[in-house]
Formats: C-alpha cells, structure tokens, sequence
C-alpha cells in the first residue's frame, strides 16, 4: 500500500482479514517511534503496545499539527465516515487528543492503556477505541502501526448517565456470571462481567466500559481523568443540576391525587425543601413518603431499584426481597427513632440466568420525618454502596495472609499447607479449594507426561471422584516457535496469531464434562481456564458459606507470565455464588496466582539447593569413609586368602586339588588388582600420587613391556607387531606409572579385538607417542567420549578382562596426566563406517625434562603389573593343548557319588553354561559334568545361536557378559517361541534385590548371588531342570490339545465365540463370521450391529443386563442382517459357573429353518383365518338367503291366510240377504287355508334348519357366544311352546306345557341365563319329538320344567330326589340354580344302536330315518353343545315303541324377586300363551277357530293355544314409516303389512335412495306449509343392500345429524344376518335396535312404537332450554 506521500507500506505485520470481519469500525494508523532505541513492549494479556520516542515522520513530513496518516480502514469505518479523511469527521480538538493517545503520550490527559471515546461530528454516535502497536514490516526503528478496534456506545441524557455511572459502581448483572468470553475481563480492557448489564432492581440502564473515560468509567479509574479538574468540576455541576430538574419533572408528571399522598397543593411545606436536598446531593439518597412509603429519589439511588417505574411507588414493591429484613426497623422510624446501619449485607438484587441474589453491603440510615404537627410524614433515607470497600478489604486481608505465609515456607510441603491454611479462611470468595503439584515425567513426541498430585484442598470431602489424589496426563509441549516472528516480544504465553493483535483476558470458559477439571486444558494453555457450571463436579461438597455450593469455579494454573514451560501446580478455586466473577474478582484471583507462582519458583529453587548440598555433602563423607577403610577390608583379607593358598600349592596335592587351588590363587590375585586399581584411583582423586621420573630409553621399555603380551595375543590367534622409531633421545617417565598406562593399553585392546591385528608403535615429534592399533569391533561415537570417564564400561567388549571396575584408561588418562601428557582415541565402529572398525589408542608426554627421582628398587618392580594383565588374558581363551577334564571328571563323579540317589538327572539332559570367565565355567562345569552334559558359551550371543540350534534343558547365565549380557539373553529367549520355557537361572556377583527382581520379572525361574553354595546350585539347578522337562511336555500336550480345539472349533457347524468379563469378544470361529457375515480380519465385536434394528436395541438391554446380573445363562435369538440367517444362540458366564473362571463362552445354531417353518405356520394360519372368514362369508349369505325367502313365504303365506280366513269368515257368516258361497267354494276355501297353513310350517322348519346350520358354523368355529340376562321363566317356556302351537294342532298332537312342583316350592319365577340358546334347544327338542310323533296311534308331546338347588348326579341328568330347599325364601340374587326340562313323546322309541349314535353330528340314528321323517342330523349335536356350554349334559331314554324322553340340566342362579312370587295358576300343567320376540322362530299362524284359555284347566291341547293375529298397538296410527328393502317381495309384503296396520310409509331400494327421500322430508318438513312432506318417524333398513348398504347409509344420516344438517332419525336394522358380531356391528354403526328375518309383525310394531316414543323424547329434551 502506498501512503499519501508515495511511501510504500507494506501490511503484511497488520491483521487485515482479522479486522475485515470485525464486527466495529476499525483502522490503522501510522505513528512514531523512538529512534535509537528498540521499541519497548508491554503486554496486557494478549495486547501488545509499543511506546514511540520521535515526534517528526518521515512518512508523512513536518507539520505544525501531528497528523499520522490512516493508512488502512475496514468496510464498517468507511461507511460510517462515508470514506472522508479522519480530520473531516471529528474535531481538531479531539483529533489532536486521538494521535496523543495514539502515540502513548501521556499529556494527552488519557493512558495509553485506556480506552478513547470518539465522538463523530455530526453524528450522535459515540466510539470507545482501543489502541494496539505493532511493528512495521520490515522493521523500522522510527514507525509503527497503531491498530485501532472500537465499539460502539451511544450519547446519553444526563440523568441517564449519572444513572449508568452510578450502576457500574454497583457491579450488576443480569447476564451471563461471567463477561463475554471475547472481551476483556481487565480493567483496562473493555467492559467486565459485572458491567454488562443491570439487574433485577437495577436502573436497566446501558453500562459503559470500564476503561473508558468520561462520565461512565468505573471508580477505580477516577485518578486517570481526560479533562482538567476546573473543567471537570463545571461539568459535573451542570449535569448535576439538569439530573436535579429531571428529578423534579418526574414529580411533576406523577399523578399523586390517585395516591395515598393527595395532590401535590397538599403536601406540607417542609417536604420539598426535603426533595430539593436529596435531589442535589451525590449520595444514594431518597423519601418514603406517605403511610406507603412511596419512594421519590435522586438520580444515584436509581441504579439501586427498578428505574423509573419505582418512582412514586410503595417501597414494598421495589425492596420486597428484604421486606421482611426492613419491616421491623421501619416501624422503629415510625416511632420516631432513627436507624443506623455500618456495611450491611442486603441481598435485594439479582444477577445471573438463575437470579441469584447478589453480595451487596450498604452503609445506610433511616431518618423520620415529622410534621409541625408531630405527626409522621415520611422517611429520609441516605445510602452509601461500600460493597467494593468490603469485598477489597476481605481480599486484601487474604493477599496480604497469604504474602506472610509464603515468606517463611522453605518446602514444597510447607508451601501446599500454607496455601490451605490461608485460603480456607476466606469462605466467601474461596467456597472450596484443591491444589495439584504438577511434576514431568518424560515427553514423548510432541507429547508430555506429567503426574498430577492433589497436596491439600478445602472444602471437599476425602476421596470425592472430582478430586482424585494422583492423576497421569499428557500436555502438548510448547515453544517459542509457535508463536511466530514476533515471538521476542512477547511477554505472555496467552498470545496467539489474533490475540496478539486483539483485547481480551485469556480466559478460556470450559464447560464440565464428565466428573473431571479441565486440567489438562490449564497446562496446555497456561492460562485460567473457568468452569462455567461445576454443580456436577462438585455434588456432595460441604456447604461452607451462604445457604448452597457455588456454580462455577476457576482452574488456575501456577506459572509465570513470561513462562513456556509447563505450570508447576494447578489449582481450582470455586467461585462466589453470590458475586459476579467480574473484574476485581478476576484481577484478585491473577495476584494470588502471580504470587503464588514467584512463591514456588523459591521454594522450589530453594528445595533443589538444599538437596544438591545434602547430596554432595552425604556422597563425600561415604565416599572418604570408604577410601579410609578400603586399604583395611580389602587387602587384609586378601592377603590372609593369598599367603595361606600359596603355602599349600607349595605342599603334595593331588591334581584336583591343584587345579582348583590354583584357580582359587588367580583369582584372588585379579581380585588383588582389582583392588589396586580402586586404590590408586582413591589416591589420584585425594591427589596423593606423585611421579618419580628418570631418564628412560623409551624404545626398550616399550619393546619390553609389548614382549610380556605376545603369548596372549598369539593364542587368541591375532596378529601382534611392535614398531619402534629408533632415536637417542631419553624420556622422562615414572617406569610403574608408564607401565600400567601402556599395560592397560594393550590390555584394553585385547578386550575389544577378536581377530586382525594388534600393533604397538613408538614415534617421536614433539612428543613421545605409544600408540596401540587395533582391528577390534570399535567404540561407537556416542561412547567416544566417555571412554576414559572413570566407571565407563564399554558395551562392544569381547573378553571381560580386567573390565569390572572400568577404571583402566581413566587410571591411564590420569597417569599421563602426571607426566603432562594426554590420552588420545580414535575409533571406528563396522556399523557407522562401511565395515571398517578397529580403535587407536595414543598416550603422548612431552620430550622436556623433569626432576630426577632415584628409586633404590625401581628396575625389580618392572613389568611386574604387564605380566598380572598378560596372565589374565591368558585365561580368556582355553589352552587347546591343555586337558585335564578327564581328571576333572573323575574327581568331581568321585565326590558327586554320595548326591547321586536323590538325584533324577539322565544322562541325555543338557546344560548350556554361559559365563566369559574360562575359570567360573570349568568349575560350574565340574559340579554338573557327572549327572549330564554340560555346553559352554562365553557371551549371550553365542548362547543364543546354541540354545536356538540346538535346545537345552537348562540354562545357567553370567549377568554381566560381552556383546550381550545376561538379561538381554533372557529377553530374547523369551520372545522367541522356540526357547521361551527353557528354564533359565542367573549367577550374578551383582548383589540386592533389584537386581534379583529384575531378572524374575523378565522371567528367569532362579537368581544366584555370587559366591555360592555348590550344592546349592546343583540341588536348584537340578529342581529347575526337572521342572522345565515336565513343563516342556505338558506344553506339548498343551498345544496339541490347543490345536485340537482349535479345530474342532474351526470345522464345527455350530458358530463358538470367546468373550472377557467386560464382554468385549476375543476369539470367534469360521462358523460364527460366516453365519454373521464377517470377514476374517474384521473386528467380531461390531456383531451386535450387524443385527435388525428393533432386535438391537433389546438385545443390548438384554445384554448389559447379562454382564451385570446373577444370570447363568441367557439364551437370545436373532436376525442377521448382513446374511439374513436367523439363529439362536447361548451365552454362559464363567464365573458364575466356576469362581476361578472369567469371561463367556456362547454358542450359535442357524435356526433359519425353524423360521421358515414358523413362516410356513404363519401362512398356514393366515389362510386358515382366511377360510374361517370365508366360512362366516358363507354362514352370513346363507343365513341371509334362507332367512330372506324364508321371512317372506312366512309373511306372504300369513297375510294370504289371515285374508282368506277373513274371507271364509264372511262368506261363511253371510245371511240369506248376502252372497250365498256354495259348499265346494267353501270347501275349496278350507283347503286353500290349510295349503297355507302347510307353507307356513313349511317356512317354520327351513327356518329351523337355517338356524342349526348357523349355529354349527358358530360351534365349529368357536363363535358361539352366551349372553345371560334376566329371563321370566313361565314367559319363556310358553313362548317356545307357542312357537309349535299350530303345527301341534295341524298333526292332531298333544303338546302340554307342564311346571313341576319345585318352581312352586322355591317361588322361582326368574332366572339368569341365555333365553335364545335355552329356547333352541327346547325347540329342537320339541321340533324332534313332533317329527317322530306325527305318525304314532297316540299323539303326546310334554314339555316339564323343574329346578333344584342341588346339581344332579354325574351319570343322570334326572331331577336329585332333594333339591336342597332353602330355609328362606325367596332366595337371595346370584344363589346357584340348576334347571332341568325334559321332552316326552309318545314316538315310536330308539333302539341301543340309534341311541349311541344320536347326539352325534349329522347322526339319525339309522339310515330309515332321514328317509322316513326327514332332518338334518345337527339338532340334537347343537342341543348337546349348548347345553355343555350352559355347564350342563342332555341324554335320551327311549325303548322301541314306548316312546322317547329328552331331559337335560343346565347351571344358572336365581334372580330375587323384590316381593312374594304370586302364582296366576295353580300348580300343575298349564297351557301357555302363544308368543314370540322377534330374535326367535316365528309365530304360529292364526287359527281358524278362536279358543279361549280358562284359568281353571290343568291341561290343554295345541288346539286351545292358537289365536288370530293379534291386533296392532295402540298409538301408531300416525306414523310415517320409509321401509329400505332391496327384496322386492319382502318390501311389498312388509309395505302391505304396515299399511294394513293403519300406518304410511314409503320405499326405498337402497340406502341411497333411503338418504334422497330422508334429506327432502326433513327439508320440506323445516320448510313447512300446507303441502310439506311429512318426516319419517321410523326407518326401516335392510343391512345388504347394491348402491349403497345399510351400514353406509346409517353412517351418512349419523354424520348428517351431527352437523345440524339432519334432525334425530330413528332407524331399526332389518337382516338376515343373524350372528352377533353382525348385530354387534350394526349397532355400533349407529342403528337404534336390530331386528333378525323373519319377523313376528306385532313385535315390530311395538319397536316401532316404542322408536316413536324415544324421538319424540329426545325432540323435547333438545327443545327444552
């Protein structure tokens, strides 16, 4: 970007996305800098600001008036300043105040660190700016950038901003607890938590931010003031006064007339010079007046109360929170005493989501106020907010203890108490407290592990889940890089690449999760983290202050501003539940931390100094102590073991003997220089060693000391040169010191070469140099420079040696240093330079010369230490000309002999033996060598090779070995499978139990200690040898068996699967994935998903309930959806089964066939349920077709007889004066009458059969349903005798209705049971007796009904010769009953054949009979089902030609009767009544004849019993009927029928046409007039109708009817349809009642009747009001 000079700036330092998408005006300034100086940063946070020392820019020229050039602006800038110049849209003024604050000058009257209001010309926009400084790019050290963010604020009324001045004072808020996260929680940066917003009983004004300056800045900014205090003293009057008038205007406007006080000419003269005070004054102040205390205030007591509405109002609706704290010491003023309270807590006001009320103190008073005439007027009340002097003093107090208590902790320990002891003081503002020291483990990548220890707390309960005492944790470290070129400026870590342009507090919210602190997220960041709702966390927690525990808490990390690395200690702070964690709270919590962390950095500092001295001070007092008494405890024993040895090798021994004597005195002399080596390193390091130097020819000391080595080398089969370079000149050396350098030389190199080349070589330049070249196996380069360190052991050595100490060339170095000369090594290793290895070794002293010192024995201590270290090596590699292991062997089977019988070693078991000693291995070899075979290694790799090749029974290893020592041999034989059991046990001279621990846990069976017992180590290594036989074969056994399951488990049909007690699955078959569908390297355990949706989310359930429940077992079956196999499958829980057990094991069959067959039964299901209801189709058509054609020859026939009777009667009847009818027309009339009379029995019985075959479709089907009701008894049985009453008459039968004598005795007249299946098989039964008796001499037929109150006996169904009587009669309701009737005919009788035969379905008895006298066969099977449905049994007795008797029992009770039963005819047979319902057959047909029933009779015949037609009700003259009848024949008898009973009506064909003729009567009926059509009355409708059917159609008049649109029709179904589902069903589609084909006429008349007399109810309670 170019400037308007034509400089080129380049922005690239500037954030510009950043600011783009700020959401305030913002842009950048060019200002000045200090030249000769770098810039000074300071951090606020995550601000960065520079300071600029030069006045003058060469960017923008000298200038009268500083202007620095906008050099960038945002879209939001250039539109509010519509894209003019900066010194176009403010004043010159305020812009020469902007470019000073820009600047950081602080004479501008506003710090640097504040925010600048703006105010635009013309505009009534106000902006509060904030300032950043950022280095130009590249950098300049004469301008910078000064990026400048805002937020907009408004210009306020005067009153409105005392009133916002006042409420940011007091800190409320109704928000969030705490300030939004993207602003500033510092004072000096944006408005805090407790500033953004008012809360309940607050003014409700906007706040401004704290920072800024002007008349809305906070309290603790009043000592920084932008305007002189001249200046600001006359602006503070002027808008006290215009508050004052506005305090006055609001009186004036309040109509006080409407309260309590009266209107304002009222008020006694001394109240506005009240108001005129408090409306003047700076303090809270306010007047209760009246008896309701109404409040009138100034503009400073409004931020306290909801402003403006309680102006004016009772003080009781503004202070009702603390009413009940007020209302006392108000009734005190009332009384005229003044009360006084000092920083009172009052919790009136309300902040949060929740509307907790806020910690408030006040220091107030209450003054009366009296009128002339001593009478109460009011309160004045003045009110001081000290809630920041309260809550400052009790934090100071805190920082202050706090501060004493750090200052004397020396530990760490003290440090965690003391910080408990003092914050657990303050319970206000620290509810509950825990501290977590923080110490690192080890990083790994770019992750830290640190450990996490809880060292003290307060206020939570021991083991509480939130705060467990050790917790492990990775932190992502953290560097300086991270943060980008500007990183040497920063002074935070909280920077990052916006914040670091951008206000805000570094405070990161965090909401809880789970029952754990975001710790992590505290050491990641290195700053507060706030935990906005802790209440989980924290449940159970003792409430320590106010009346419940606190919402939030904040994590705090303990750690320096400036500092990167990870915090030393955490710790949680639980947060005042009644305070906003506004600013002062955040900046109380950031001085704790400060201190805190500068705290523990001393004492931390201060434990690290005191143990390093401790340390140093414990290691040199052991280290002297040890020096001091090693000469002592090592030499003397030694020598004590030395001289004693020698003196027997002197003696006759025999050649064992010898052999492990002399094993014995070389070893202890290698102990001896062992020995000396550690004392002359003593003496080196006590500086107590001095060289006695003589002139020396260097060649020949050299070629002789190299002579001493050649048979070692020689036998090790390595090439050995000495080269001299020959000169004359003499060296200077101490000939012992230079010998055990060169020795040791030589010696080293023997250790680390196992073939080439040894050279020894002397050359002259300024120094004498011996170099001993070698082709060993090297030194790596990361060991190069240690090899010299005293203790370093090299981990490439071939030959042990003189290694146990690692103290030959440090001793080497050390003596070269005496002669002022160095050590030099060079070394290649075959890895790290292309398989060339081999070392030099380089010891060069100065050719000067130096003080002579004359040893009188000097030339007889030469080469005695070069041939020690010759001989030693020696015994690294075995003589092979040396043999002595016969004599060996037979010393040691010798001495063994007495062992040998608890021993079970065989003589094919195997030891390989890994030491690099050759004289530990010869004497282990020894101990074994007669019970086994004894295999030698001299390094684990070598072991490892033989153990591999060829396997042992036992290993016995050195711990400390070349190229690999003893535990890296475990290690690797344990992780290869072909040698993980052999048993392995350690010799070690390493003593204490790490490292006897350490070989077990790797896995060795045994840890020997050097020295040990012989027998000792045959007696273990002979335990472990047998042990690991047996171990090796039951693995053997193991695996085979294991291989066997495996795939018996592999090959099995059946899925088998393996899971852990967690039920996490851990082995699966081949079955178990093909069945589920699973490939072989998917995860098993997603099995559950692969599985239908529903059955998922049970057999979760089901599952978790398995692992947590007692059950066994459970059993569960499933749908695969992957392969769509059904199978089952068992689960069994191992532990449950076995204690020592784990885990489950299930089991998995493919069921999908038995699905299959299940589908199979379903379908077979479905069609049987299909046929049924094919079936119940056929009954309904069937009973619907019979009944039909059936109803109408009955009616036809019936109406033609009732006509031709009329007309016999008439012709028969007439006079001499009428018609004369002749004798064959009055015959030919009779005849006619009796053919009809043969139609209708006709009609009667296809009616019957009709009936039987429904009710044995019912029975089939398990339709048949009973229906108790009340049923009159006598009522009952006449009507059915009625029913037969013609046709007895017809066929000359005697039918007698006959009551026994047990209905009298027990006053029996109702009973509750099903009268229609009660009277089928009565009818039947008379129906079957009436065939069967047509043709007999004598014609009887008697129907007797008895009832007992005991059941009959099981084998009969006969009258109990008691029948159980009760004493009181009549019985009680419910009181069991049994019912018996029997039917005796006079019939020609059944044979035993017939009668076994004749309850059975479709049964006769013989094949005669169908043919003789007709029926179906199902009567009497129907008969026998019903009465076993009523809880009863029938039976037959009958005799050929004696006739037949039918008597059956079925189970019912008594209803009681309200009064005594009064019987109408005496005991006895009596005739009944002809009847019928019109559910039931049919009525008899008038009779030619009328007969007349007396009282008196005791018998009647069937003649007696029929009538005429009855006649018609009474009332129904009037009625308008609609018949819906789709059967022509049916309609037109039905139609004739009604007319003739003196009714109208009219037809419809179906239900259709029925709703065309029903909407036009009720229209023309609402219509009205003299031609209306009437409205139908009743309506009856057939149910199976073309067009339109009945149960269609009464749903449309129903529907009709419950808009309005219809009035109440009446409609009675008339079917066919006899089942009760179908009446069942018509009813509930809205039919009044149901009438079943055929009919009897005069019951449907009396429906009709009664229909009529229900609507006109039913119109009369609709017109009711």
């Amino acid at each position: 970007m170019t400037s308007k000079h034509g400089d080129v700036i380049d922005l690239a330092a500037v954030p510009t996305s950043y600011l783009e998408a700020y959401p305030s005006p913002a842009f950048v300034l060019v200002i000045p800098v200090s030249s000769g100086a770098r810039p000074r940063l300071i951090s606020r946070d995550t601000d960065i600001t520079v300071r600029h020392y030069e006045d003058t820019s060469p960017l923008s020229g000298p200038s009268t008036r500083r202007t620095n050039p906008l050099v960038w602006a945002n879209e939001k800038w250039l539109q509010l300043t519509e894209g003019r110049p900066l010194e176009d849209c403010v004043e010159w003024i305020t812009q020469d105040q902007l470019q000073s604050w820009a600047e950081g000058d602080e004479a501008s009257g506003v710090p640097a660190d504040a925010t600048f209001r703006l105010q635009l010309r013309s505009s009534p926009i106000m902006l509060n700016l904030a300032r950043t400084v950022v280095p130009l790019s590249p950098p300049s050290s004469t301008h910078a950038f000064c990026v400048i963010t805002s937020q907009r604020d408004r210009v306020s009324t005067p009153l409105d901003q005392l009133v916002q001045d006042k409420a940011r004072s007091s800190t409320a808020s109704t928000g969030s607890y705490f300030a939004d996260p993207r602003t500033s929680l510092s004072t000096d940066v944006g408005p805090s938590a407790s500033e953004a917003g008012t809360g309940a009983g607050t003014a409700g004004a906007e706040l401004g931010s704290t920072g800024s300056y002007g008349v809305g800045r906070s309290s603790r900014a009043k000592s920084k003031r932008r305007i002189r205090p001249s200046e600001h003293q006359a602006a503070t009057q002027e808008l006290m006064h215009a508050a004052a008038e506005e305090c006055w205007r609001r009186v004036e406007e309040i109509d006080w007339e409407s309260t309590s006080l009266g209107p304002r000419s009222s008020w006694s003269e001394v109240v506005d010079p009240i108001l005129s005070i408090v409306f003047q004054s700076k303090t809270q102040d306010t007047v209760w007046l009246g008896d309701d205390l109404r409040l009138i205030y100034n503009v400073p007591y409004a931020a306290l109360v909801d402003h403006p509405r309680s102006f004016g109002r009772p003080a009781k609706e503004s202070w009702g929170p603390i009413w009940e704290y007020l209302e006392p010491l108000l009734e005190q003023v009332r009384r005229g005493i003044s009360v006084y309270r000092d920083n009172d807590l009052l919790l009136f006001e309300r902040f949060g989501p929740e509307g907790t009320f806020m910690e408030r103190y006040h220091t107030w008073r209450y003054i009366p106020i009296i009128g002339v005439d001593n009478r109460f007027m009011g309160i004045f009340n003045q009110s001081i907010d000290t809630t920041e002097t309260v809550l400052a003093e009790r934090r100071l107090g805190t920082v202050r203890e706090l501060s004493e208590h750090m200052l004397v902790a020396r530990t760490a320990r003290e440090y965690f108490s003391s910080l408990g002891q003092v914050l657990s003081q303050n319970r206000t503002d620290v509810p509950f407290f825990l501290c977590y020291s923080v110490d690192q483990q080890g990083q790994s990548g770019p992750q830290i592990s640190v450990e996490v220890t809880l060292e003290t707390s307060v206020g939570v309960p021991e083991n509480h889940p939130s705060a467990p005492s050790k917790m492990t944790i990775s932190v992502p470290a953290r560097s300086r890089a991270q943060f980008g070129s500007n990183a040497d400026r920063m002074s935070s870590p909280t920077l990052s690449a916006i914040s670091a342009l951008s206000s805000g507090s570094g405070r990161i919210y965090h909401s809880a999760e789970g029952s754990s602190w975001p710790i992590l997220k505290a050491l990641a960041t290195r700053q507060c983290v706030i935990v906005d709702d802790c209440r989980d966390l924290i449940r159970g927690y003792p409430v320590r202050q106010w009346d419940r525990l606190p919402n939030a808490a904040i994590v705090v990390p303990i750690c320096g501003d400036t500092s990167l690395d990870i915090p030393e200690a955490v710790m949680i702070l639980g947060l005042n539940v009644r305070r906003p964690f506004d600013a002062d709270y955040d900046n109380w919590v950031h001085v704790i931390r400060a201190h805190l962390a500068s705290s523990l950095t001393s004492v931390k500092a201060n434990e690290a100094e005191s143990k390093r001295l401790e340390d140093n001070a414990r290691m040199e007092k052991a280290k002297s102590s040890w020096f001091r008494g090693a000469a002592h405890d090592l030499r003397s024993p030694l020598t004590l073991i030395s001289g004693p040895l020698d003196d027997v090798l002197d003696s006759t021994l025999s050649p064992n003997q010898r052999s492990a004597l002399t094993t014995a005195k070389r070893n202890v002399d290698r102990l001896m220089r062992l020995v000396n080596a550690l004392m002359d390193f003593s003496r080196l390091e006590a500086g107590r060693v001095e060289g006695r130097f003589v002139p020396t020819d260097l060649g020949a000391f050299v070629s002789e000391l190299a002579a001493v080595f050649r048979p070692a080398v020689e036998r090790m089969k390595i090439d050995y040169s000495v080269e001299i370079q020959p000169t004359d000149k003499l060296v200077y050396i101490d000939p012992t010191l230079f010998e055990t350098v060169v020795s040791n030389l030589i010696g080293n190199a023997l250790k680390y070469t196992e073939s080439g080349s040894i050279t020894v070589r002397l050359t002259y330049d300024e120094f004498a140099k011996v170099s001993v070249i070698d082709t060993g196996v090297g030194i790596p380069r990361e060991e190069l420079g240690n090899v010299s360190e005293w203790f370093h052991r090299a981990s490439t050595a071939i030959h042990s040696g003189t290694q146990g100490t690692g103290l030959g060339l440090a001793l080497a170095k050390e003596l070269l240093h005496l002669h002022e000369g160095e050590l030099l090594v060079s070394s290649k290793t075959a890895a790290e330079n292309d398989g060339i290895h081999g070392s030099v070794f380089t010891a060069q002293i100065p050719l000067t010369p130096k003080i002579i010192t004359t040893e009188p024995d000097a030339a007889q201590k030469f080469g005695a230490y070069g041939k020690a270290v010759a001989t030693e090596a020696l015994r690294w590699v075995r003589d092979p000309d040396a043999d002595s292991s016969s004599d060996a062997a037979s010393e040691s089977q010798a001495g063994s002999s007495r062992l040998s019988d608890g021993l079970m070693f065989e003589k094919t078991d195997t030891i390989l033996l890994v030491d690099d000693n050759m004289d530990m291995r010869e004497y282990i070899k020894k101990i074994f060598s007669s019970y086994c075979k004894v295999i030698e290694a001299t390094n684990g790799e070598e072991a490892l090779e033989i153990a591999i090749k060829s396997r042992p029974d036992l290993i016995l290893s050195d711990f400390m070995m070349p190229k690999m020592n003893g535990l890296d041999l475990l290690t690797a034989l344990r992780e290869d499978e072909r040698t993980k059991i052999i048993p392995f046990i350690m010799l070690s001279a390493v003593t204490g139990d790490d490292a006897r621990v350490d070989a077990l846990i790797m896995g060795a069976e045994d840890y020997l200690p050097k020295p040990f017992k012989p027998k000792e180590l045959l007696a273990r290594g002979h335990l472990h040898l047998q042990v690991g036989k047996k171990r090796a074969k039951l693995e053997k056994l193991y695996a085979e068996r294991e291989m066997e399951i495996a795939l018996l488990s592999d090959y099995c049909p059946s899925g088998i699967m393996r899971a852990d007690a967690q039920g996490a699955i851990t082995y699966v078959n081949r079955a178990w994935r093909e069945c589920a569908g699973l490939v072989n390297d998917e995860d098993p355990n997603t099995w559950i998903h692969l599985v239908e949706g529903a059955t998922m989310n049970r057999m979760l359930v089901e599952w978790k309930q398995f692992l947590e429940g007692d059950a066994k077992d459970i059993r569960m079956s499933w749908k695969w959806t992957s392969t769509g196999k059904t199978v089952s499958g068992i689960f069994v829980r191992l532990d449950l089964v076995s204690p020592g057990m784990s885990g489950i094991l299930g089991c998995l069959n493919d069921i999908s066939y038995e699905e299959e067959r299940l589908l199979d039964a379903e379908k077979r299901r479905i069609e049987a349920e299909e046929s049924r209801h094919q079936q119940e189709l056929l009954i309904d058509l069937t009973s619907h077709e019979i009944r039909t054609p059936v109803s109408a020859i009955l009616q036809c026939s019936s109406l033609v007889k009732e006509n031709v009777v009329a007309l016999y009667s008439q012709l028969k009847w007439a006079g001499a004066a009428g018609f004369k009818p002749t004798k064959e027309l009055l015959d030919d009339l009779e005849e006619d009458i009796e053919a009809l009379e043969s139609i209708y029995q006709c009609g009667l019985v296809q009616e019957r059969i009709a009936g039987d075959v429904l009710s044995l479709a019912r029975i089939q089907l398990d339709m048949l349903s009973l229906h108790a009701i009340e049923t009159d008894l006598r009522k009952e049985a006449r009507k059915v005798i009625g029913v037969f009453a013609s046709e007895a008459k017809m066929k000359k039968i005697d039918l007698v209705l006959d009551f026994g004598e047990t209905i009298d005795m027990s006053k029996i007249t109702t009973i509750d049971t099903d009268p229609v299946r009660l009277g089928q098989v009565v009818t039947n039964l008379i129906s079957n007796a009436i065939r069967f008796t047509a043709t007999s001499d004598v014609r009887k037929i008697t129907v007797r009904y008895d009832v007992s109150f005991l059941p009959p006996s099981d084998d009969t169904c006969a009258l109990p010769s008691s029948i159980g009587l009760p004493a009181d009669l009549p019985v009680k309701q419910d009181t069991p009953l049994w019912l018996f009737v029997s039917v005796r005919d006079t019939g020609p009788g059944l044979g035993p054949k017939e009668l076994a035969m004749l309850f059975k379905r479709f049964s006769q008895g013989n094949k005669m009979i169908h043919t003789r006298y007709g029926g179906s066969g199902l009567g009497l099977f129907i008969c026998r089902k019903i009465t076993e449905l009523l809880g009863g049994r029938i039976e037959v007795q009958s005799q050929l030609g004696q006739g037949s008797v039918f008597r059956f029992f079925v189970k019912t009770s008594a209803v009681a009767s309200p009064a005594a039963v009064s019987v109408s005819t005496p005991a006895g047979r009596e005739s009944p009544t002809p009847t019928s319902i019109a559910t039931t057959a049919a009525t008899p047909s008038p009779s030619l004849t009328a007969a007349s029933a007396t009282s008196s009779a005791t018998s009647m015949s069937a003649s007696d019993i029929v009538t005429t037609g009855s006649p018609p009700p009474d009332g129904i003259a009037d009625l308008h009927i609609l018949i819906v009848e789709d059967n022509i024949i049916n309609q037109t008898v039905l139609k004739r029928q009604i007319t003739k009973a003196g009714l109208t009506c009219d037809v419809a064909n179906n239900g259709l046409e029925a709703l065309s003729l029903i909407n036009e009567a009720d229209r023309q009926a609402r219509r009205g007039g003299a031609g209306a059509r009437k409205p139908y009355d009743v309506v009856l409708m057939d149910l199976e109708m073309p067009v339109m059917d009945g149960l269609t159609a009464i749903k449309e008049i129903r529907a009709a009817e419950e808009t309005g649109i219809l009035r109440r029709n009446m409609v009675i179904a008339l079917t066919g349809n006899a089942r009760q589902g179908q009446i069942d069903q018509a009813l509930a589609a809205g039919m009044d009642d149901v009438v079943i084909k055929p009919y009897v006429l005069s019951n449907l008349l009396k429906k009709i009747k009664a229909m009529s007399a229900r609507k006109a109810d039913l119109e009369r309670a609709r017109a009711s009001p």
